[in-house]
């Protein structure tokens, strides 16, 4: 791992929440009433899954990913894995609630895990724009999915996805936005809280998660 990446791993996440708040007072009015954040270790068994469940998880809802998702492991078995998921047919896997474009996906991702062609374990040592660019040279994964995993899965502190339309939701809940804002305009309106953007995103998911209850 480079010693330039920072990760959730490396500190204590109190502490953090706490400088987060004292740098935003907005924000930290909002982490005063949600609470502690949770964002933790690893979610998936390993960076292959979780890249997986991020392509599942593309376009729906966190239900709807779920759903299929339990029903693409109750399919293939546990853990997800490129050799095991190769053997189904894509009919096979379209029948679990995948779009023929995210089974193509999912094939030729294994496939390239399984060649060697992508190192996943290897990729871990680099910066996020490499992440992000060896991801993305494969057909229906862009940075969104890469961000997922770089999130979920490596832990890293200050990922920004200003593509997540739930993030840019959960952000005009907070701050008080008539409307949300476009990627564009997201993109450096959390700067002043590096290199912890990955929290800010994580309180921006449970603005909307708020918003669905009231």
């Amino acid at each position: 791992m480079s010693k330039n990446i920072l990760l959730v791993s490396d500190v204590d996440l109190e502490q953090v929440v706490k400088e987060i708040s004292g740098k935003d007072k907005k924000l930290g009015l909002f982490i005063k009433r949600v609470g502690p954040c949770t964002l933790g270790g690893p979610s998936r068994s390993s960076h292959f899954e979780s890249i997986v469940f991020a392509v599942v998880s593309q376009q729906l809802s966190t239900k709807a990913a779920d759903t299929i998702g339990g029903r693409l492991v109750e399919l293939v078995g546990s853990p997800l894995k490129p050799n095991k998921l190769l053997k189904f047919t894509d009919e096979q896997l379209r029948s679990v609630g995948l779009s023929g474009a995210k089974v193509r996906t999912i094939r030729e991702f294994s496939q390239a895990v399984h060649s060697g062609e992508l190192d996943l374990v290897e990729l871990e040592n680099h910066p996020d724009d490499h992440v992000v660019a060896e991801l993305s040279k494969l057909w229906g994964i862009g940075r969104w999915t890469a961000e997922m995993c770089m999130m979920f899965r490596m832990g890293r502190l200050d990922v920004w996805p200003s593509g997540d339309l739930g993030v840019r939701n959960g952000f005009a809940r907070i701050y008080g936005l008539d409307t949300s804002p476009t990627q564009q305009e997201i993109e450096g309106l959390a700067d002043h809280l590096r290199p912890y953007r990955s929290v800010v995103a994580w309180y921006c998911w449970r603005a909307v998660d708020e918003a669905k209850k009231s």
